[in-house]
């Protein structure tokens, strides 16, 4: 009996010991602390709608290789029965071996059968090469229109981030503030006590406590929504505890601006552009080249059998016949039917040499006008975060002078009203930088070679 009850004690001992490891090997697994680009790279890998895109490109490069299979030649083989239960008379004119007068004679095999192999190779027909050129172009574009919305994709998942840092910002100065009035509901509790602060006063002070909680909790769940914003971004489950390794102030946030590489050409939208205007060209060569003449090869050998009925196994009544040419089409009115294709896409041209031109202005102006908010932004971000640490310094000093009896509570307003719209400039400055830094990021990724 004893050993029976050691032997349940030591499988529930496993047990447990099994279940705590699973546990902590859960928790490791539902934690994740990431930068901005381990964010980015992860939302990459995981979200489905940049996994279906791929198989676009899949498709636009089969469509490559069935357009290069159109110069293999056309092999068909075919077997032709054909049994006449009543054979075609024939007019057989007078003196023909021998007849003294004209008749119908019924001549020909009941059974006629052919079994046929035919050949059919183009050897001249230029539309096939253009053909094969404008599938390439629609490959090269299809991989461009993913790359446009992996850079779309990325910019979300950064604003998301960013917005968490934000939200959490937010909710700091939040924290701060309750905490103040707190400290402010204790100060003026002991002065109300010792009869040197009106009632009044000090029910103003804890009403402005309880408005402080209130906007600690509201920032609270904006951080939290925000959280989970990215954990939606990037595609991870909601149970997943995010940590963000960035923080506004880091380095990686404020010093190393790299100079972007600029090269208008690698400029996503621009390259589309570049890429139609290309289909525009083809197009117009392959509506011509319509005009041109055809050259093709044909062939065709075949085993006939002639026979009253379906005998095959007697050799001497098949027989092979075969035929070897060439084929010469040449369209006659193909330039009319085509002129007004031809027309529009030169209109086409036209139309998109001047977006181009279009886009590469609005992508110069974006470039610079992304470099001067990020620089302005970042200048008023240090300035105001200065001067939001130099007003917790006088709040702090006046709320001693406060606790001392020296200073009115509503004076002391005076001085959080400053206080609080210098905390709304930092937040504001912080925000205008996020922003900032969100074009940037946007700008330096679409400056990317497309892989």
């Amino acid at each position: 009996m004893t050993i029976f009850k050691w032997s349940r004690m030591k499988k529930m001992f496993f047990i447990v010991f099994i279940s705590i490891a699973f546990s902590g090997y859960a928790q490791t697994e539902n934690n994740l602390t990431i930068t901005m680009e381990e964010a980015i790279d992860l939302g990459i890998k995981n979200r489905y709608d940049i996994q279906a895109n791929k198989y676009n490109i899949t498709i636009a490069a089969n469509t490559v290789s069935k357009r290069k299979k159109e110069w293999l030649p056309d092999i068909s083989a075919s077997v032709n029965v054909e049994y006449n239960t009543q054979l075609k008379a024939m007019y057989v004119p007078e003196g023909f071996v021998g007849l003294t007068e004209p008749s119908l004679i019924a001549l020909g095999s009941k059974n006629a059968t052919a079994f046929s192999l035919d050949l059919n190779q183009a050897l001249y027909q230029p539309g096939i090469n253009t053909d094969i050129k404008l599938a390439k172009n629609n490959l090269d574009l299809q991989k461009e229109k993913n790359r446009a919305t992996e850079i779309e994709i990325k910019n979300q998942i950064a604003e998301a981030y960013l917005n968490v840092l934000l939200k959490k910002l937010q909710y700091e100065v939040a924290v701060k503030d309750e905490n103040r009035y707190e400290e402010y509901v204790k100060l003026a509790e002991g002065r109300y006590k010792q009869g040197v602060l009106i009632e009044n006063d000090y029910r103003q002070v804890q009403l402005d406590y309880e408005n402080a909680k209130i906007q600690t909790t509201t920032t609270k769940q904006r951080y939290e929504l925000s959280l989970d914003n990215l954990k939606y971004q990037i595609n991870v489950p909601e149970e997943t505890i995010v940590t963000l390794s960035d923080t506004i102030g880091g380095a990686n946030f404020e010093e190393n601006q790299e100079q972007l590489p600029v090269n208008i050409n690698n400029q996503t939208e621009v390259k589309q552009l570049q890429l139609q205007q290309q289909a525009n060209a083809l197009q117009i060569k392959k509506m011509r080249q319509n005009a041109l003449p055809t050259i093709s090869l044909f062939a065709s050998y075949s085993q006939q059998f002639l026979y009253k009925n379906f005998e095959y196994g007697k050799s001497n009544w098949w027989s092979p016949y075969s035929y070897l040419g060439l084929r010469l089409s040449l369209p006659i009115t193909s330039d009319f039917k085509n002129y007004n294709n031809v027309q529009r896409y030169k209109i086409r041209t036209l139309q998109t040499d001047l977006e181009i031109k279009q886009k590469t202005a609005d992508v110069d102006y974006e470039l610079e006008k992304a470099m001067t908010e990020l620089e302005n932004a970042l200048e008023n971000m240090q300035i105001t975060q200065r001067n939001y640490a130099l007003s917790q310094t006088i709040e702090a000093t006046q709320k001693q002078q406060f606790a001392l009896g020296a200073f009115k509570y509503s004076d002391l307003l005076d001085t959080e009203k400053s206080l609080i719209r210098t905390e709304q400039n930092y937040l504001k400055a912080v925000y205008d930088y996020l922003m900032a830094k969100i074009s940037i990021e946007k700008l330096s990724e679409i400056f990317k070679s497309a892989e």
